[in-house]
């Protein structure tokens, strides 16, 4: 076969030459694992492409994918890849996702984006029915139970262009409207080649993962990447692994694993939530890269991770970071490997009043340690700019701006916000950082940045601090910057979950809180609100939606106002 060009091609290629190879795992809570060579992938993306054209979907339209944790998650998304079709996932909604806003998000989503169809079982699409009536695109509703085991093939699939669109990568909506990043299979393939180089990934990797398929990091580095090298793969439900943690290290252990991913949050979680009694049997010694991405990576997270998991076999060396969003993919910046984490100590009152990220003593009080997310893959750069978006110093706050080979064709459907959002070939991220001898670091996203009385505040900072506390639930906490017209400035809300009801508990917490702020950060807090446990909305991919939760904090607080967000 000539040279893959796109991911069907890469797919036929695969299933031609090693069809009794292994392809995927998927690791189910009642132990039960569902395993899947790349000639069974092949025969059953074929199904699903026959099923799908059968349903007239056409090359160019959209196939909203929302399944549960199974080993035709993959095949499904080819299956209308191979069609000309634009697959997109989409998660299923569990317990952890408000219903209420899971149907409107659909919704809005649905409208912006007018698939052709939503492949789903018979029970929720029943409930899309409902949610759709009345609304003027309503698309096919296609039952994953009507497609058998022995249904029939597909032919060649339709002929793609490297710049086609492959798929839609769709944002977790924590702030607003999921976006939809349209992703060519150039795009694509140009960001499995720059991770793929800069952390030396072959055939002979064994990825191992809980991040779903609908989040960008699960789909592209967790189970497109293995097809591109023709590396096998294991996923395991989140589900299956918030409740309990230590899955995956019997999974790494198991299948002798050697990448493994997993975002910031989950580091602090699985040193105070995996047993000791659970590491018995447990060798981590076959990771060579523990990635931490999706979201700020943190020294103390990685430090407490290292240190309690080194009796098992974990190799510090071996802890990597990438950074990147769905408009470039995934990842198009790294550190690790090759090339050590940097850690850079500055003055954290500098960084909040000057937006200056100026070195300090490690023993100095106001000490900040913090972790470089390294230098740009092969194809990619990037540049820190002001607001009028010119370039600025290295040690000067701003925003990121990328210029990647990996960068998406623009959002489906949205041309306004993607001109928005490109300068030039730059793609704006919206993230803040600085760069430091060529090394990027990442303080935080601009719409979250706090600013009180001139001084910038990150909203990620107050968040751990008020997590300390032994009776808030680590994770589970908002702070929000609400504007004040009156005082010319913003004031911080603070929302903490908590599983105790006991008033007394709930007023340490909040001396606990200002108490924090005030001794570390020189911060008062207007408003500190002891939520429920699990009160707290989070999007898809399982970050704190705070936007959203500041609107419906009068659920809680009824002297709360109804705020309607920041300015």
């Amino acid at each position: 076969m000539p040279e893959p060009r796109t991911l069907i091609d890469h797919l036929r290629a695969r299933a031609q030459a090693q069809p009794a190879a292994l392809h995927a795992r998927f690791v189910h809570p009642d132990g039960r694992v569902e395993e899947q060579t790349y000639g069974e992938l092949e025969r059953r993306t074929r199904q699903y492409a026959r099923f799908l054209a059968q349903a007239g979907a056409q090359p160019g339209q959209v196939v909203l994918i929302v399944l549960q944790h199974s080993i035709d998650l993959m095949p499904a998304f080819y299956g209308a890849m191979w069609l000309g079709a634009i697959p997109a996932f989409l998660p299923f909604p569990t317990g952890r996702l408000h219903i209420g806003k899971y149907y409107s998000d659909m919704r809005a989503l649905v409208e912006r984006t007018r698939p052709h169809s939503i492949l789903t079982y018979s029970e929720l699409a029943e409930e899309l029915a409902t949610c759709f009536q009345g609304e003027p695109h309503v698309p096919q509703l296609l039952l994953h139970e009507r497609l058998t085991p022995t249904a029939p093939l597909h032919g060649d699939p339709v002929a793609a262009d490297p710049e086609d669109v492959s798929c839609i990568q769709y944002s977790s909506g924590s702030t607003g409207l999921q976006k939809g990043a349209a992703l060519s299979h150039r795009a694509i393939l140009n960001e499995c080649r720059g991770v793929g180089e800069f952390f030396g990934m072959s055939a002979r990797d064994v990825f191992v993962t809980w991040v779903p398929l609908y989040h960008d990091w699960g789909l592209v580095c967790n189970a497109i990447h293995p097809l591109v090298l023709g590396a096998p793969f294991v996923l395991l439900s989140p589900v299956h692994w918030v409740a309990r943690p230590a899955v995956v290290l019997e999974a790494i252990t198991k299948y002798k694993a050697t990448v493994y991913w997993q975002p910031n949050f989950a580091f602090n979680f699985m040193t105070k939530r995996v047993k000791e009694e659970e590491l018995a049997g447990i060798d981590l010694s076959s990771l060579r890269l523990l990635g931490n991405g999706a979201e700020p990576c943190l020294y103390d997270s990685h430090e407490m991770f290292a240190q309690r998991f080194a009796k098992v076999g974990f190799k510090r060396e071996a802890l990597g970071i990438v950074y990147g969003m769905a408009e470039v993919v995934n990842s198009v910046i790294g550190a690790g490997n090759r090339e050590p984490i940097r850690v850079d100590v500055i003055d954290r009152v500098q960084l909040q009043e000057k937006g200056r990220a100026e070195p300090c003593h490690p023993r100095d009080e106001n000490a900040l340690r913090m972790l470089g997310v390294g230098r740009g893959f092969v194809g990619t750069r990037f540049k820190i700019i002001d607001d009028d978006r010119r370039e600025l110093p290295d040690r000067s706050v701003g925003e990121i701006a990328i210029l990647s080979e990996c960068l998406f064709n623009g959002y489906f459907n949205n041309p306004e916000v993607t001109a928005q959002k490109l300068d030039q070939g730059w793609y704006i991220s919206g993230d803040l950082g600085y760069r430091a001898d060529g090394i990027l670091y990442v303080t935080g996203r601009k719409s979250d940045l706090i600013i009180i009385g001139g001084e910038n505040f990150y909203p990620q900072d107050i968040e751990y601090m008020v997590s300390e506390h032994a009776q808030v639930v680590a994770g589970r906490v908002a702070a929000i910057g609400v504007e004040d017209a009156e005082l010319g400035t913003q004031k911080l809300v603070v929302i903490a979950e908590s599983k105790s009801e006991d008033p007394e508990v709930h007023k340490d917490i909040k001396r606990f809180i200002r108490r924090e702020l005030a001794s570390r950060l020189n911060l008062n807090c207007d408003r500190i609100v002891i939520a429920p446990h699990k009160w707290l909305y989070k999007t898809s991919s399982g970050k704190i939606a705070r936007i959203p939760n500041l609107r419906r904090l009068h659920e809680i607080d009824p002297s709360a106002p109804k705020y309607q967000g920041k300015a």
